[in-house]
Parts: structure tokens; C-alpha cells; sequence
């Protein structure tokens, strides 16, 4: 299964909603516009969208659909937020894969989906690997018994673009 984890664009710094209500930027939303030209060159089948249900996320999550995933279903999940423990998602991963899922788009925070990229190549819930915003990475697991996987891509926003 290819997983694909996309941390949430330029966000603003403050919302009267709390964390939960930052909404993207014009400037953040423009990067990530700019970034789906590079994403429609990498990203192959997604059948499942996991999104956080922060706003900024999917905020996100929307642009990525309309630019390669625009029929998956996309599914809102806690396991995404940034406080949240990666074997959270880790779990729904292998869910996707025992139901024959070939590709499963997870958009997020930091820094669940360093944490989350880590555990899918090493093993270990200690290996974090940080995400810029807007960064997409691209892992292929083979195998759910391990749920380990190597690292396929990884293109920040500004590569994406220029991609």
C-alpha cells in the first residue's frame, strides 16, 4: 500500500476558534495550489483520505482531493491532530490494508506525521522525521504484519511547484 502524508499548508497564527479554527492563509492556500502541479506527477491511486479535523487541515485536504485524490473517500479522524499518538493512524493504516486499500492520503499536523513517518520506516514511535508545511511524503508498505515500509518521496511545497 502507498501512504501518502501531507502536513497542512501556511495557516494563520491566531482564530477567535481556538487551535481548531486557524484557518490557511491566501499565501498558504497559493503554495498548495502551486504544489497539486508536482502532487499530479508523484501521486498515483488514493481509495481513503484520512484528514484531521482541524481546519487548516482540511482546508488542505480539499485542495489535495480536487487536485489527485477526487474521488476517495475522505474520512475525518483525530488520530491526525497534532498532540496525537502515531499508532493511532498506524492502526487505521493497517485497517485500510486489510480492507485492500492501494492508496491512503493521511492529511495532518506536526508533529503526529513526523512521528507517524517514522514509524512506518523504522519501527519505532521515537524516529520522528519533521514535516515543513505543505511537505508531502510518500511511503510503500508491502507487508501488514510489520506495517514497516520505505520512504518513496518526499517534496516540500516549493519542489512540488517547481516539480
Amino acid at each position: 500500500m502507498i501512504i501518502y502524508l501531507l502536513r497542512h499548508g501556511i495557516a494563520e497564527d491566531y482564530s477567535p476558534q481556538g487551535d481548531a479554527g486557524r484557518s490557511l492563509t491566501d499565501d498558504g492556500v497559493a503554495k498548495l495550489e502551486r504544489a497539486a502541479a508536482g502532487w499530479k506527477r508523484i501521486v498515483g491511486e488514493v481509495d481513503l483520505m484520512l484528514v484531521s479535523p482541524l481546519l487548516r487541515a482540511q482546508q488542505t485536504a480539499a485542495i489535495f482531493c480536487e487536485a489527485v485524490a477526487a474521488s476517495a473517500p475522505c474520512v475525518e479522524t483525530a488520530a491526525l491532530i497534532p498532540e496525537a499518538r502515531p499508532l493511532l493512524a498506524l492502526e487505521l493504516l493497517h485497517a485500510a490494508m486489510h480492507e485492500g486499500k492501494r492508496g491512503v492520503a493521511c492529511v495532518g499536523h506536526e508533529p503526529n506525521l513526523g512521528a507517524l513517518l517514522g514509524l512506518l520506516l523504522t519501527g519505532s514511535e521515537r524516529a520522528a522525521i519533521p514535516f515543513k508545511k505543505g511537505m508531502l511524503a510518500v511511503a510503500d508498505v508491502e507487508s501488514s504484519s510489520a506495517m514497516t515500509g520505505r520512504l518513496v518521496a518526499a517534496l516540500s511545497q516549493r519542489l512540488a511547484a517547481e516539480y
